[in-house]
């Protein structure tokens, strides 16, 4: 009877999870259609809506006209509501915002750090207890707190395995943090943050599988599957740098773009992002061709930008070729490029890898990291509602 209970439980808790989903991405649609998209019947689909209406996730919302019977009630998703607190940290500075569920940002802050592990854990307190004090609307609630952060994450301990900029290393950073705030918590890769947030709220939007890219600084990718994070065996998956930036493993150095540990800690460097900037300036401006840039012969373009252009092309061929994914985003310096950077990448991987992915640029800009810590907390207390202690205004 134990086990019957606890896949009883678990059903409910996917089901509530999924009917979430759907009425968010709906705005609004009715019980008797809902149950029908998700292929469950229609009274476990009100058994759902009632609990989420008590949790004021949802909500009626009028009716449908139909041909004819009686009139189908509606159901709207309450994502204003409720409010996510999102903590992008990074070398140098911490970026925290308050968010509502519809991916509406509210509130930003910006907090400076430093190489002192503890004196920056203080600032991160800070900057949150700042962000749950701004003002919000009336009888909103804060839902959870999410970071994203340069780093492989151990999960579920939300364990921060090496951060050099921040001077963390095997920091329990989510335990630490619920020592200080009684909700629901999430630690997790900024590159994974972000590919949440493209596939929720961006570029990303509606499609079934996802890759966020960043190249520069440093090389990494997110990937959504179905809407769900893949971490890998070792919640590694996507440190694309490790790859790239050694020539052992890719057979070739970039030598305009610094060594294996320049690249590995550091990124690409600025001159060269710079340059593609103003390449790309040229090719927009009609001055400069992609044969020019895609043919090592002509010479009208700075081997720099050649090779910036080949390190992109590596990442970009190697996650499409092995994930097949429906997008990828590209993020980083590396979009400094703009058309110039799609455009030679498109021209490379056609006919050269199978059914090769839509390229677009990430649309959320700076605000990618923080929306994906949204969608994250959002997925994590859906599951686990009897976690999802919330503060009122």
């Amino acid at each position: 009877m134990q086990r019957l209970s606890t896949t009883s439980s678990l059903l409910r808790r996917l089901n509530r999870s999924a009917a979430v989903d759907l009425i968010r991405t709906e705005g609004v649609i009715s019980p008797s259609s809902l149950a029908e998209r998700l292929n469950i019947s229609l009274p476990t689909v009100m058994r759902v809506i009632e609990d989420l209406i008590a949790e004021d996730l949802v909500a009626y919302d009028g009716f449908d006209e139909t041909p004819r019977g009686r009139p189908r009630a509606r159901i709207k998703f309450r994502g204003a509501a409720h409010a996510i607190i999102g903590i992008e940290a990074g070398k140098g500075e911490f970026y925290g915002a308050v968010a509502n569920l519809e991916g509406v940002v509210q509130t930003e802050m910006h907090e400076t750090a430093d190489d002192d592990g503890e004196r920056n854990f203080e600032k991160l307190v800070g900057l949150i207890r700042r962000l749950m004090a701004a003002p919000r609307p009336r009888g909103q609630t804060i839902r959870g707190i999410g970071i994203g952060l340069p780093s492989i994450v151990r999960q579920p301990e939300g364990e921060v395995v090496l951060t050099l900029g921040l001077g963390w290393r095997d920091m329990p950073l989510q335990a630490r943090l619920s020592e200080h705030f009684q909700m629901p918590i999430v630690v997790e890769n900024g590159r994974n943050l972000a590919a949440l947030g493209e596939w929720g709220f961006g570029a990303g939007r509606g499609a079934d599988s996802v890759v966020s890219l960043s190249i520069g600084p440093g090389a990494g990718a997110g990937v959504v599957i179905d809407g769900k994070l893949y971490g890998g065996h070792s919640h590694a998956a996507g440190e694309l740098g490790w790859y790239l930036d050694d020539p052992l493993l890719t057979g070739r150095p970039f030598e305009h773009l610094g060594d294996k540990q320049s690249l590995r800690f550091f990124g690409i460097p600025e001159q060269a992002t710079k340059m593609l900037e103003e390449a790309n300036t040229q090719y927009a401006a009609g001055k400069l061709t992609l044969a020019a840039v895609t043919d090592r012969q002509a010479g009208k373009i700075a081997p720099v930008v050649t090779e910036l252009l080949d390190y992109a092309t590596m990442a970009v061929g190697s996650v499409a070729a092995f994930m097949n994914p429906e997008i990828i985003v590209l993020a980083g310096r590396v979009v400094g490029g703009g058309d110039l950077v799609l455009d030679v990448l498109r021209h490379r991987l056609k006919g050269n890898v199978y059914d090769p992915p839509r390229l677009v640029i990430g649309a959320l800009g700076h605000r990618d990291i923080v929306l994906g810590a949204v969608r994250l907390v959002l997925d994590a207390t859906t599951l686990n509602p009897a976690d999802s202690l919330v503060m009122a205004d």
